[in-house]
C-alpha cells in the first residue's frame, strides 16, 4: 500500500454519497490522458480536478498492464484499490503509430473509508471480472462515445453513438450497483462469524454510520447510499415481510444542566421480554468504552423504560445495545441504536 497523506495540500472535495463505497472506470485516452467513463454513485464531479487528485496519481496508472493482482493507495481516510486491464478495440486512434486494434488502457479504482479496506481487495476483483465479462468487447465504443461529445459538430451519426454510449453506460451503473449491494450483504454476513481484529473495526464503522444488518434486509443503513434499502430500527417496518421491531427508542433527551442523556425505550411487543442487558458506549476512532450497562429481568408488552446515562467530555456520539440472553447463555443484539448529541442539539434548538 503507498500513503500520500502528504503529497498533496489541497483540500479535495468530498461526495456526499462517499460513506461506504465510489467507483471510477477510466480510460487512457491518447490525447488527454486518464479519463472518467463514469463514477459510482455521483458522476457530477469528475471534472472537479481537486477531487479527481488523487485518481490521476494513483501508482496505478505507472504499473504495466496486469502487472499486479491490484495496487493501493491510501489518501486523506480512504483506501484508493487500482486494477489495470486491456480490452478489445475497434475504435480509430488520434495518435501515430496506434492501430485502431491497439487494445484500450482500463482502470478501475474503488475507493473505501480506510475503517473498511479490509473488503477492498475481494470487491475490485469482483467488480473487475463483471465488468470485463459484461462489457470488455464493448468498452471502445463507450470510450469513442465519450470522445465524440466533444466534438462541436454533431452528425447525426455522431448523435447515434453518443445516445448508444449512454445506454451502456447506464447497464454498466446498474451492474456496480447490484455487484456492491450483493458482495457487502455477503461479505459482512460470512466474516462477522469469525471476526477478526480488522473486522471488528469495520463493523464498528458500519455501526457508527447506522448501518445494520439483517437476514432479511441484505445490507441496509442511515444516509443516502445509492438504492440500498436504508433502515432505521427505532421506526416500525411497513413492509409486511419485515419483522416487527421489538424494541423502539421512543425519545431521546439531552439534559445540559447534569450532562446526562436520557433513553426512552419501549418494548413493541405483545409478549414479556426477559433476561434483558442494556449496554452504552461512546465511541472514539472506531473503538468503544462502556458507559452504562444495565439488567432489565422483566419488560412488560408495549412497557416504557427509561435510561440515563453520563456524558462523556468531548464526546458527541454514543451506540446502544440491548441484548436477550437465552437459558445456555447465549446472547442475541435486539436493537442497536447511534446517537450523536449534535444532532439531538440541533432538533431541541
Amino acid at each position: 500500500m503507498v500513503a500520500v497523506s502528504d503529497i498533496f495540500d489541497i483540500k479535495v472535495e468530498k461526495n456526499p454519497n462517499e460513506a461506504l463505497c465510489v467507483v471510477y472506470v477510466m480510460f487512457f485516452d491518447e490525447k488527454r490522458g486518464q479519463v472518467p467513463l463514469l463514477i459510482y454513485p455521483d458522476d457530477r464531479l469528475r471534472n472537479d480536478t481537486r477531487y479527481m487528485r488523487p485518481i490521476n496519481y494513483h501508482p496505478v496508472w505507472f504499473l504495466e498492464t496486469e502487472e499486479l493482482d491490484h495496487i493501493d493507495l491510501e489518501y486523506k481516510g480512504y483506501t484508493f484499490f487500482g486494477k489495470k486491464f486491456l480490452a478489445k478495440s475497434e475504435r480509430q486512434k488520434r495518435r501515430a503509430g496506434l492501430k485502431a486494434e491497439t487494445p484500450e488502457t482500463i482502470v478501475i479504482i474503488v475507493s473505501l473509508p480506510v475503517e473498511i479496506d479490509i473488503f477492498g481487495d475481494e470487491l475490485i476483483k469482483r467488480l473487475t471480472e463483471e465488468l470485463r465479462y459484461n462489457f470488455e468487447d464493448k468498452l471502445y465504443k463507450v470510450i469513442e462515445s465519450e470522445i465524440v461529445t466533444d466534438f462541436v459538430i454533431k452528425t447525426p451519426k455522431i448523435q447515434e453513438r453518443i445516445s448508444q454510449g449512454m445506454k451502456t453506460k447506464v447497464f454498466m451503473r446498474e451492474l456496480i450497483d447490484k455487484t456492491i449491494k450483493e458482495y457487502f450483504s455477503k461479505a459482512i454476513e460470512t466474516r462477522a462469524e469469525s471476526p477478526s481484529f480488522k473486522t471488528q473495526k469495520a463493523i464498528s464503522y458500519f455501526s457508527l454510520k447506522g448501518f445494520e444488518f439483517s437476514p432479511l434486509s441484505s445490507l441496509k443503513g442511515e444516509g443516502g447510499f445509492t438504492n440500498i434499502e436504508l433502515f432505521d430500527s427505532s421506526k416500525k417496518a411497513t413492509d409486511s415481510i419485515l419483522p416487527l421491531s421489538q424494541l423502539v427508542i421512543t425519545n431521546l433527551n439531552f439534559i445540559e444542566n447534569s450532562q446526562e442523556i436520557e433513553i426512552t425505550v419501549q418494548n413493541n411487543t405483545d409478549k414479556d421480554l426477559t433476561n434483558m442487558s442494556v449496554i452504552i458506549t461512546h465511541v472514539k476512532e472506531y473503538f468503544e468504552k462502556e458507559v452504562m450497562s444495565q439488567k432489565v429481568d422483566f419488560w412488560f408488552p408495549q412497557e416504557e423504560l427509561l435510561f440515563v446515562t453520563p456524558i462523556v467530555p468531548h464526546i458527541d456520539e454514543y451506540l446502544v445495545t440491548i441484548k436477550q440472553e437465552d437459558d445456555i447463555g447465549i446472547s442475541e443484539k435486539i436493537l442497536i441504536h447511534r446517537i450523536d448529541l449534535k444532532l439531538i442539539n440541533k432538533i431541541s434548538n
